[in-house]
Formats: structure tokens, C-alpha cells, sequence
């Protein structure tokens, strides 16, 4: 059960009210629940056929087990330009990094509900912040696309330049909203790829045409790639996230809510998805599925190595706490594969939920890394050879934190085999950056072509970098 405590903090009142929503349903989930079996008004026998596929084979290894595979990363050259850490400016007082790190705010303006980080090909940030309240809280943004260029090099944004929009909300849904294909009120992944900017929106991904150095969208604005078949889930969400792998495919989160059923139906909800997009394929094109049986898989990244291992930010049931429940960090199949991760039925590998203890789940996908449930792992990022030991080439993952009090939010360090650059230990090793005070909460982590770490922070409406004190521009 959710502490009701924190709605006694002096937080806005439409933050309380989310929190009443999100809390609601978990206590009429937990009345609707008899013990040893399904919860009330589900069909125990169609629970009790649930079974995933077999496991995908790679290289000779089940996906948890690492395979004797060296990968390479391409290391960042040496800059020769100036220090980052003695550019001019103190560092941020509510972050707090290890002693040979400097930590700077690099925006001047507040940007409320910045959601995702990526860095277009001329190393310009665009963050996008919709307008649409989060399920975890965030609210008040401008549903638009944003450039903070640094032109000058201060390590501080210029000026926050809206790329598309903004829209905000008027109380309707995402899906509602989606009529007009501007509406950028339920804005989320982005993905500079291939001269396009690509984006999703409510059940959609679409694409602007990206030339080097666009600072402002298209007049004719953007096209539709893929509808994500969210329109049939009634408990979709709307906030995916992009990513793309080395052979070309993009893939796209669908997270859904939790669930008081177990079946093959409730399994397909939450998904990783395929998009195959040539510069020649008709549009609109239909999604593939790279894996399901996932809650919320909302963030995702692919590793810079020569592998290009896939990663995927997964979110848990929110009840699953008496269960063994546990936030994951899901490698991906490769896109001519396919994985089930059992969400409902299953908590983990050979672990059914007690509700459903019959549920065959020997072959659902295993974490390689385990996170505590509520900890609420959000972005991703790998570090591409600017960090020190024993940071070098590691994986850095924002915490979004406890719903209700903002506890543990931060970003925690995950070493990398030096072979297979994959994660080496099963659960973080260390909080890299803590503080975000005083209503702070990391949302999304992207290394920049330079080497720096930036941090998005949607409820303070900030982004920082990290850099280490030696790390110079490259010129």
C-alpha cells in the first residue's frame, strides 16, 4: 500500500490528486485479490494455460547467460579545447557527484516535464516536454519539441528554441488530441535517424525531415510512420520511447497499466516494437513485436558497441511488492527474434505470481539487472570512453523514484564486462548522482558526442551534465 503520508507534503494540489488516482486503484486491485488464486471475476482456467515460447537462442547462450562474445566500443579521442569543469559558472548545489566529477545546471529556463534526451547530429540537445500530466506526476509542461543549442560553448544552453509547438493540454485524452497531427501534447521519444526526426505521440510515431543544424520544425510538419495498436488496450500508455539498433530497425516501447488478469491477450499489451523504415517503404508501416510480457518498458537504448545489444527500462507491477516484484533492465532479442516476459502472470523467471501459481514461466526473459521495485528506473545511456575507471564504457540509469515522496530518485553507475560490454554485475554498484533537491526527479541520462553525461529532471524542469574534471572539448 501507498504511503498516504506524502500527500500531507506541501506539494500542488493537482500532484495530490494524481496521487489519489494512482493510489486508488492499486487498494481496489488488492480487495479484489483472494488469496491463493486469481483475483475475483478472472477465469483461473485460461490463467492456468499460460505459457511463453521457448527462450530465444544467441550465439549459443540463453539471453541471460553472457556469451563468450568480444565486442568493441570506438573510444572518444582525446580533446584538446578546454576543460569543461573550469569553464566559467559554479557547480549545481542540489546534485551531488563523486568528488572527481563537476556537475553543471546547463539550462538558464525552467522546462517543465522534460521527458527525453538526444542529441541531434550536430550535437545539438533537444528534449521533448509534453503538455499531457504523467502517470508518475509530472504536469505543467508545453507539449513541445525543444533545441538548447550551445553555440558558444559556456556549458550553458544559449536559449531554449521551440523546435515544434507548443500545445497545451485541454483536458482531453491522448487519443482524443491525436486528431490533429500537430498536437504535440503527448509528445515523448525522440530520434534523430537517417535526415529524419522521428517522435511518438499517444499511439503513434511520426517523422520530421531533418536537415544539419534545423533549429525549427517543417512548415508542413510531420508524417505518420506507425500506428502502435494501443487503440484496442484499454489500459495503454502513452509515453514510448525510440531507440535505434545497428542493423537499422527502430524500436518503440508500449508500456500498459497493471493488471488483474493472467492470459496470452493481457501478455501482448506491453511490448518492444519493430519498425522497419527504408528510405523507400510506403507509410504508414506495421510494427513487428521484438518481445512482450513487459509492464512498462518505457525507456530504451542500444549499446555503442560493435554488438549493438538492445537494452530495454523496465517497469514492474506497482503491487508486486509482497511478491518479490523488482524493477528490470530486459536485453532485447535481436528484431528476427522473439521473447516473452510474462508480465502478468509471471514475476520473474520460474517465479509466478502467487495469483496464478500454475502459470508456466521457465521460459520468460531474465534481468540481467535487478533494481528495487519503485526505484523506478527511467533512461539509459552508455558512456562511450570519456569517463575514468571504473566508470569507463559503463551503463548509467536515471531513477526516477518513489511515486509518493520523490525518494531515490538519482543516477546509478552498472559496470560492463570488458569483453562483452554488457552489464557485470546484477544490480547497480553505486549512486552516481544524488540530491535533485528540493522536488527534483531524473527522468533521462544521454552522453553527448563530447563525453559529458546530461540529466533531465522533469518536476524541477532542469537538464544538467556531469563531466569528469579532466574531460576536454575537442577543441
Amino acid at each position: 500500500m501507498l504511503p498516504f503520508e506524502a500527500l500531507k507534503r506541501p506539494r500542488h494540489h493537482l500532484f495530490a490528486i494524481a496521487v489519489l488516482g494512482y493510489a486508488l486503484p492499486l487498494l481496489f486491485a488488492a480487495c479484489g485479490t483472494t488469496e491463493g488464486g486469481p483475483p475475483v471475476g478472472v477465469d483461473a482456467a485460461a490463467a492456468d494455460t499460460f505459457s511463453p515460447p521457448p527462450p530465444p537462442v544467441r550465439d549459443g547462450a540463453i539471453a541471460d547467460v553472457v556469451p563468450p562474445i568480444a565486442c568493441s566500443v570506438d573510444e572518444l579521442p582525446e580533446g584538446k579545447g578546454k576543460v569543461f569543469c573550469d569553464l566559467p559558472g559554479p557547480d549545481a548545489t542540489d546534485v551531488q557527484v563523486p568528488p572527481d566529477f563537476c556537475v553543471r545546471e546547463y539550462t538558464q529556463t525552467r522546462i517543465a516535464e522534460a521527458r527525453v534526451l538526444r542529441f541531434a547530429p550536430n550535437g545539438d540537445l533537444f528534449v521533448s516536454a509534453p503538455s499531457m500530466s504523467t502517470a508518475g506526476g509530472a504536469l505543467g509542461g508545453p507539449g513541445a519539441i525543444f533545441a538548447l543549442p550551445d553555440d558558444d560553448g559556456d556549458g550553458r544552453a544559449d536559449s531554449v528554441l521551440t523546435y515544434a509547438g507548443p500545445y497545451p493540454t485541454d483536458g482531453r485524452n491522448c487519443d482524443t488530441l491525436e486528431g490533429d497531427p500537430k498536437n504535440l501534447s503527448c509528445v515523448h521519444g525522440l530520434l534523430f535517424d537517417a535526415g529524419y526526426l522521428y517522435l511518438t505521440r499517444s499511439d503513434e510515431v511520426r517523422r520530421y525531415p531533418y536537415a544539419i543544424g534545423d533549429r525549427v520544425a517543417p512548415a508542413a510538419g510531420s508524417e505518420l510512420v506507425a500506428k502502435l495498436g494501443g487503440d484496442v488496450i484499454p489500459d495503454v500508455r502513452w509515453t514510448h520511447t525510440l531507440e535505434r539498433t545497428k542493423e537499422g530497425t527502430i524500436y518503440v516501447s508500449r508500456g500498459r497499466a497493471d493488471s488483474k488478469a493472467c492470459s496470452q491477450e493481457e501478455m501482448a499489451r506491453g511490448a518492444v516494437l519493430s519498425l522497419r523504415v527504408g528510405q523507400t517503404t510506403p507509410l504508414p508501416v506495421t510494427p513487428g513485436v521484438v518481445a512482450d510480457g513487459f509492464r512498462n518498458p518505457m525507456y530504451l537504448r542500444c549499446s555503442p558497441s560493435s554488438c549493438g545489444d538492445c537494452y530495454a527500462s523496465e517497469l514492474s507491477g506497482d503491487d508486486w511488492i509482497g511478491v518479490g516484484g523488482r524493477e528490470k533492465l530486459a536485453l532485447l532479442p535481436k528484431s528476427n527474434e522473439k521473447e516473452s516476459w510474462g508480465f502478468p502472470c509471471c514475476v520473474g523467471r520460474d517465479q509466478p505470481h502467487p495469483a496464478w501459481p500454475t502459470a508456466n514461466c521457465a521460459n520468460v526473459g531474465k534481468e540481467l539487472v535487478s533494481i528495487p521495485l519503485h526505484d523506478t528506473n527511467f533512461g539509459l545511456d552508455f558512456d562511450r570512453g570519456g569517463f575514468p575507471p571504473p566508470y569507463r564504457h559503463g551503463l548509467f540509469v536515471a531513477l526516477h523514484g518513489v511515486f509518493t515522496s520523490f525518494g531515490g530518485t538519482g543516477v546509478v553507475f552498472v559496470p560492463t564486462d570488458p569483453v562483452t560490454k554488457r552489464p557485470s554485475s546484477t544490480t547497480p554498484s553505486t549512486s552516481f548522482a544524488k540530491g535533485f533537491l528540493p522536488n527534483g526527479r531524473a527522468t533521462d541520462v544521454a552522453f553527448a558526442p563530447d563525453g559529458r553525461l546530461f540529466v533531465a529532471d522533469d518536476t524541477a524542469g532542469k537538464i544538467y551534465w556531469i563531466a569528469p574534471r579532466t574531460l576536454r572539448a575537442a577543441r
